[in-house]
């Protein structure tokens, strides 16, 4: 058994040399590291090449390409890669010690076709924001689907999960190129739709840094492309059926297209300051013509347990502007518990 890290890059030569770190310290050495300059404009390139010219016992294949995106690095990165498995991690994130051991010892009795483990959400100094985490198990893809979106037991990112690599080339399995927000949760449904063994382990073997300058943390309009990855992995379910589509689609297509649209409004509008809602959705409309119209029937029907979206949703129903009020009233009270706490914390340590 092999394994094969993809590891796109751009603009992170802060970040490189500890991915590599975490690379270096893998008990299992039956592994490669494939890491693809996505056209970065900094010394990421360089930062890579000296930190592998230091360490040569790590093998390791370093991509230079012309910028086109993360989903294009991810698959360059697939093409070179020789692995029996494969691992998509981002370029500031790292892994744990044991990952690759991990997957080595689930691997002596079979090959699955996919692999998934715990994670940590931790900040930019390691600290652990939340962890996610599983029981063990041994299920099919569409059983897997299941505990995502029925029983919400399964939580899976990018870089908790591995794929056998000729799995994914017979299957046809890609990237949706120049996709720039829903592309890893595209790849990671039709993955899951087509495959016939999943292993879960329960730990924690990687690491998701969070970044205030990343997509997710500020005003890109970009962001709402990944209300057609939902609907790729829509119609990809409807050509490849398997038990639970009706029920799975239903909640891909209402439940978490409502749940990540409006999480990606309240990114937009906390990522710029004084940014207006009305600014906000006519922007949106002018990047998808008529994609906030076709939103509204999709908002309306809701279902989902979330009480402060839903009334979110009411609100926004109501006046998008009444939204946006509330989600200025949000962010301020939250800027107010993380200024008390740390107010609180000054006079501990002076006491």
């Amino acid at each position: 058994m092999s394994v094969s890290i993809v590891v796109p890059m751009y603009n992170l030569e802060r970040y490189v040399a500890p991915l590599l770190d975490s690379l270096l310290d893998q008990g299992e050495k039956r592994f490669e590291v494939i890491l693809v300059d996505d056209g970065s404009t900094d010394r990421t390139y360089e930062v890579a090449e000296a930190v592998l010219a230091q360490h040569p016992v790590l093998r390791a294949k370093l991509i230079r390409t012309a910028n086109s995106g993360v989903s294009a690095a991810r698959n360059t990165g697939l093409e070179a890669a020789s692995g029996d498995y494969v691992l998509f991690l981002d370029g500031d994130d790292y892994i744990a010690s044991g990952l690759v051991q991990s997957i080595g010892l689930h691997t002596r009795s079979g090959t699955p076709d996919i692999f998934c483990w715990g994670y940590s959400l931790v900040r930019e100094d390691q600290s652990t924001i939340v962890s996610f985490t599983s029981a063990a198990s041994d299920t099919s893809g569409s059983e897997a689907l299941k505990n995502i979106f029925v029983h919400k037991s399964l939580r899976i990112w990018t870089g908790s999960i591995a794929f056998k690599r000729t799995f994914l080339l017979e299957n046809g399995i890609r990237y949706t190129e120049r996709c720039v927000n829903g592309e890893d949760q595209e790849f990671i449904y039709k993955a899951l739709s087509r495959a016939s063994q999943v292993i879960s382990i329960p730990d924690v073997l990687s690491f998701y840094v969070q970044r205030t300058s990343s997509i997710s943390n500020t005003y890109n309009v970009n962001k709402f492309d990944m209300v057609d990855a939902f609907k790729r992995v829509a119609d990809y379910f409807r050509a490849y059926p398997f038990e639970g589509t009706p029920e799975i689609s239903e909640l891909l297509l209402n439940r978490e297209l409502t749940e990540n649209y409006f999480y990606n409004l309240r990114t937009c509008l906390n990522g710029t300051s004084g940014m207006d809602v009305k600014r906000l959705l006519h922007d949106i409309d002018a990047h998808y013509p008529g994609l906030p119209q076709e939103m509204k029937p999709l908002i309306r029907q809701y279902r989902g347990d979330d009480r402060q979206l839903a009334l979110q949703i009411r609100a926004f129903l109501i006046s998008p502007s009444l939204y946006g009020v509330l989600i200025v009233l949000d962010r301020n009270w939250i800027q107010f518990k993380h200024k008390l706490k740390t107010v609180i914390s000054r006079k501990d340590i002076k006491i």
